[in-house]
């Protein structure tokens, strides 16, 4: 038996191979796989204040300009100093959210508006049981997701 076929029958098979897997890439991206087109992206301003009810830590929060969001797709995500808030907000939720007084404004309220448009506010009430708490000088930074997918960050 002759060895001299061997290298060139491998080479084939690799190369085919390789034919084969650039293909599938090509094809995914052909397809809509990977593209992220769909995600909206929004500039949202964030603002600390002390809750005017509550004396607590209150977060404003600006939806400047971009894509209107669709608010049952919505996650919240509040650090204080890089560290995550014990307990997050849900979006969207009625009175008794855990973590923080009252509801979020309108248009994260269950209930309410549907989307968060360009010039509408909201805001929400960090409760003295959540940690770790803002203090003057603390940098807080919320992140805004849709369906896993970032859409903006905003950070006081």
């Amino acid at each position: 038996m002759s060895r001299r076929a061997v290298a060139p029958v491998v080479g084939v098979v690799l190369l085919v191979g390789v034919t084969v897997v650039l293909a599938a890439i090509v094809g995914a991206f052909a397809i809509g796989i990977g593209q992220t087109d769909d995600v909206p992206k929004a500039a949202i301003s964030a603002d600390m204040a002390t809750g005017e009810t509550y004396g607590n830590p209150e977060i404003l929060l600006t939806h400047v300009s971009g894509d209107e969001l669709i608010v049952r797709n919505l996650t919240i995500r509040i650090f204080v100093d890089g560290e995550p808030l014990e307990h997050q907000p849900q979006v969207p939720v009625a009175a008794g959210m855990n973590g923080f007084f009252g509801a979020p404004s309108a248009p994260l309220q269950k209930g309410k508006d549907k989307t968060w448009t360009a010039g509408e506010e909201t805001s929400l009430v960090i409760a003295g049981t959540n940690s770790p708490q803002p203090t003057a000088g603390s940098q807080v930074t919320v992140k805004i997701y849709t369906e896993g997918e970032p859409v903006a960050t905003a950070r006081t």
